[in-house]
C-alpha cells in the first residue's frame, strides 16, 4: 500500500526512516529499475537488461535480481549480498513528484520530494531522522536529496539512451533456457539486450555519435552484464537445494 505526501519539515519533524534490508520492506523483487548512470557499477554485480512495459510498450533499464516474481536471489534475510545497491532500492521510501502538466519531463526545477507514509520503513521510534530539532535537514536527508537529484537527471539521460537504441534498432529479445535442480528446464522471456551484430554493423559516423554521448560504452556494459545471469542460476540452484 502506498500513500505519498509532500515532504514537510513541520509535518515530518519526528519522522524516522529504517534503513535495514529485508523482504518486509518490499525488497523481495526480481526486477529493479536502474538508470544508465549506474551501469559502470551495476555490471560488477547484476545482469542489467531492457524490459518492455506491458502498459506503455516502452523499454526501461532493469537489474535482474531473480527469475520469478517476489524472488530476490541477492537477498538473504536482512542481508543483501552485493557491494552496490541500485539507487531505486536506496531511495525508498522517497519519490520524486513533478509539479506540472501530466507527462511533463522531471527537472531539478519542477520536482519535489514526496514520502510514502505507509511504507514500513517510516515511523517515529527508530531509524534515521529527516530533520533536526531546528527543522534543518539531517546529513541523512541531505544524502537522500542528492540521491533523488541523481535519479531525476538519470531518468532523462536513460530515456535518451533507450530512444537512440530504438532508433538504430539495436534492441533484441533474449530467451533464457535454464536447468535447475533435478533437471527441471525453465524458459524465461521478456528480457532484451543489445544486438551485438547490429552494433558492429553501424557506420563509423553512427559509432562516433554513440561514442560521443557515452552510449557506445553503455551498450558494451549492458552486454557484459548479462554474464551475471550464470551467477543468478547458481544462486537459484543453491536456494532450491536448501529448500
Amino acid at each position: 500500500m502506498t500513500q505519498f505526501t509532500m515532504l514537510d519539515k513541520e509535518t515530518h519533524r519526528n519522522t524516522r526512516i529504517i534503513t535495514d534490508r529485508g523482504a518486509q520492506y518490499g525488497e523481495n523483487i526480481h526486477l529493479v529499475p536502474v538508470i544508465a548512470d549506474e551501469l559502470a557499477t551495476l555490471i560488477l554485480e547484476y545482469p542489467v537488461c531492457l524490459i518492455k512495459s506491458n502498459e506503455t510498450g516502452q523499454f526501461g533499464l532493469q537489474a535482474l535480481l531473480g527469475f520469478e516474481a517476489e524472488e530476490n536471489l541477492y537477498l538473504d534475510g536482512d542481508t543483501w549480498h552485493a557491494n552496490y545497491l541500485p539507487l531505486h532500492i536506496r531511495r525508498q521510501p522517497f519519490m520524486v513528484a513533478v509539479k506540472g502538466a501530466e507527462g511533463e519531463q522531471p527537472t531539478p526545477e519542477n520536482t519535489l520530494i514526496t514520502l510514502n507514509t505507509h511504507n514500513p520503513r517510516v515511523q517515529e521510534q527508530t531509524g534515521e531522522r529527516l530533520f533536526d530539532e531546528q527543522g534543518e535537514c539531517t546529513p541523512f536527508m541531505n544524502s537522500i536529496n542528492d540521491m533523488l537529484a541523481t535519479v531525476v537527471s538519470g531518468m532523462i539521460s536513460t530515456e535518451s539512451f533507450i530512444k537512440t537504441l530504438t532508433t538504430y534498432d539495436l534492441i533484441e529479445q533474449v530467451h533464457l533456457n535454464v536447468s535447475f535442480v533435478g533437471g527441471e528446464q525453465k524458459r524465461f522471456d521478456g528480457i532484451y539486450t543489445i544486438n551485438e551484430t547490429k552494433l558492429q554493423q553501424l557506420t563509423p559516423q553512427q559509432l562516433s555519435e554513440l561514442n560521443s554521448k557515452g552510449y557506445l560504452q553503455a551498450c558494451y556494459l549492458l552486454l557484459a552484464s548479462m554474464g551475471h545471469v550464470q551467477k543468478l542460476i547458481t544462486l537459484k540452484r543453491k536456494r532450491l537445494s536448501n529448500a
